[in-house]
């Protein structure tokens, strides 16, 4: 029995061995199982993410393939070119450095300001075109209703008119011509008319010059030319043997014609001279044209036949008259194979004139000037008197400066007695010769004044040398009168011979006197008095005083003081005395 127990006890030991191992191979199917569960979810993570790749793949090809095929709307625009651009986006110099894609990018911006501008611009300009339609109908609803007035208001006065001798029938009848011209020359012809009326003061006439065959055989002429238009003539001509520029001028010749019908106006301020206006309408052009004559016996073919031509070129500023001003002419003259420069050729060569802007102004012509700015004049009565109260004074101005030149070049003035001698009694120099001489002459000459000028090469210049004497000394005058006379006074350069060679550069009081003699305005001048007289006697008294100042300073006094002043010298800079003052019968010289 012992024996047993001893067995039992240790076959019972046998079993806690047997529990351990049993619970260590559950601990180790578990860890096992724990990580074959973590292998399958990092295979599943796995699998998901080559999932998420391959559809990532399959959408960017799906992408590239879009973007291969993708074609920008811009493609389809008609975009500003390199120039356009440059000149209307002048920043772009601070986006260099972008890829080309971004430069295109900002570009597409700009250009879309520039339409939005452009559209609110056109929603303006639409906006401001229906006021102005909704105002005509206005206006033309009351003219239309003043007809049935105003022959009831002239039937009613009649008695009246007969009463006090007035026939308003024959003052305003037109010349039955007057209604066969174009509707520019018409406005132009019938304000002119007004103003001759209203104003004694205009010593100009106009008339209409043509007659009415003339218009018939135009008209003729034009239905048996519609089958061969100017464009099929020119092209025809072409396959002639014949040089090219006669082809170009045969077919200008046919094609440009002026109206028949054409306006003449003068202006003759005296009996001696007379202004005569040409004024011509082009059809193909759009535009008026003038030519200007003079019909005077003071032209000395000195340079002064061109001043007529200046006049009218320096009228208004920025308006030479050197291009066609009608707006979009140039894609209707290319219709015909013709352009801009060759219409304005045929049109100074064979002497039609210039179309200028105010010209247009004047018949309701709708005008872009070089500077590409619109304008269409509405106010045509107060623009035309406006415009020929302007080339009556500028007319005058020429006429004045005419009779000068003619007057010192054939010496026909006595210097003594001429009204601009402010000191006829102390007058000692004595003008020699005055004749003209060429731009390059007056331009080697040794001054200041010539530095300083502004070069315009719309302005023209006739030069002049005048000599002045007194005793062993001599004063050299260089003067130079611009084209846009009076908007511009004549330069004058003096250089005194005495004891060697005196002028601006070397000698301060030469200076003096040349700033004295230049700073003469018109407005300085008294009523009647002339610009060139005044300077020249200026200039005179001015070379008597530096005589006179000088010759106290010299070892031989050659001239006495004849001249009433005080001081021959102030002020550190040496001043002389060459400002005259007149106060009643009392006059001096002075600083």
């Amino acid at each position: 029995g012992h024996v047993g127990d001893v067995k039992q006890s240790a076959a019972a030991l046998l079993f806690v061995p047997l529990k351990h191992s049993n619970r260590e191979v559950k601990r180790q199917i578990k860890s096992g199982r724990d990580e074959l569960q973590a292998e399958k979810s990092k295979v599943d993570l796995s699998r998901l993410q080559l999932q998420n790749l391959l559809y990532e793949v399959s959408h960017l090809k799906k992408e590239i393939i879009r973007c291969q095929k993708f074609e920008s709307r811009d493609k389809f625009l008609e975009l500003l070119s390199d120039k356009e651009y440059a000149i209307k986006f002048t920043d772009k110099d601070d986006h260099d450095k972008l890829s080309k894609h971004k430069t295109h990018l900002y570009r597409l911006d700009c250009e879309l300001r520039l339409r939005k501008d452009l559209d609110n611009q056109y929603s303006v300009l639409m906006n401001s075109k229906k006021q102005l339609m909704e105002q005509n109908r206005r206006q033309t609803l009351r003219y239309l209703s003043f007809g049935p007035a105003l022959r009831t208001l002239q039937e009613s006065t009649k008695p009246l008119h007969d009463a006090l001798q007035l026939n308003l029938d024959v003052e305003w009848k037109l010349s039955a011509i007057v209604k066969y011209l174009p509707r520019p020359l018409y406005i132009l012809f019938i304000n002119l008319q007004s103003l001759q009326r209203i104003k004694d003061e205009y010593s100009f006439s106009s008339e209409v010059v043509g007659y009415e065959s003339d218009i018939q055989m135009q008209e003729l002429l034009s239905c048996n030319s519609d089958e061969s238009p100017p464009k099929e003539r020119r092209n025809f001509s072409d396959d002639v043997n014949m040089p090219t520029g006669n082809t170009v001028d045969n077919s200008l010749e046919r094609a440009l014609k002026p109206h028949p019908l054409h306006l003449r106006v003068m202006d003759s301020p005296d009996k001696s001279n007379e202004l005569v206006l040409t004024i011509r309408y082009w059809e193909l052009l759009k535009c008026v044209t003038l030519r200007a004559q003079c019909d005077s016996n003071n032209i000395n073919g000195q340079g002064d036949t061109n001043f007529i031509q200046d006049l009218f070129s320096h009228l208004y500023a920025n308006d030479f008259g050197n291009c066609v001003p009608v707006p979009g002419i140039q894609y209707e003259l290319q219709n015909f194979n013709f352009n801009e420069g060759e219409c304005m050729k045929y049109l100074v060569n064979n002497g039609y004139g210039k179309p200028y802007c105010w010209l247009q102004g004047m018949c309701s012509v709708a005008t872009v000037n070089e500077q590409k700015r619109y304008n269409h004049e509405l106010k045509l009565h107060k623009w035309t008197r406006a415009v020929f109260d302007r080339i009556s004074k500028r007319w005058r101005s020429w006429l004045r400066l005419t009779q000068q030149l003619r007057g010192l070049t054939y010496k026909e003035i006595d210097m003594y007695t001429l009204r601009e001698n402010i000191y006829p009694d102390g007058l000692s120099s004595s003008l020699v010769q005055w004749s003209v001489i060429t731009t390059e002459e007056f331009n080697i000459q040794n001054s200041d004044l010539l530095n300083n000028l502004t070069d315009d090469n719309s302005i023209t210049y006739t030069s002049y040398r005048a000599v002045i004497v007194r005793g062993s000394a001599k004063m050299e005058c260089f003067i130079r009168i611009p084209s846009n006379y009076p908007l511009e006074t004549p330069l004058w350069i003096l250089s005194v011979h005495w004891n060697g060679q005196h002028t601006s550069m070397n000698n301060s009081a030469i200076k003096m006197m040349e700033c004295w003699t230049n700073t003469l305005r018109p407005q300085h001048l008294e009523k009647e008095d002339r610009l060139l007289y005044s300077q020249l006697f200026r200039t005179i008294c001015s070379f008597d005083i530096f005589l006179e100042t000088e010759g106290s300073m010299q070892a031989t006094r050659e001239y006495n003081k004849e001249k009433p002043y005080i001081s021959a010298f102030t002020k550190r800079i040496r001043f002389r005395p060459y400002k005259f003052i007149k106060k009643g019968s009392i006059f001096t010289f002075k600083q």
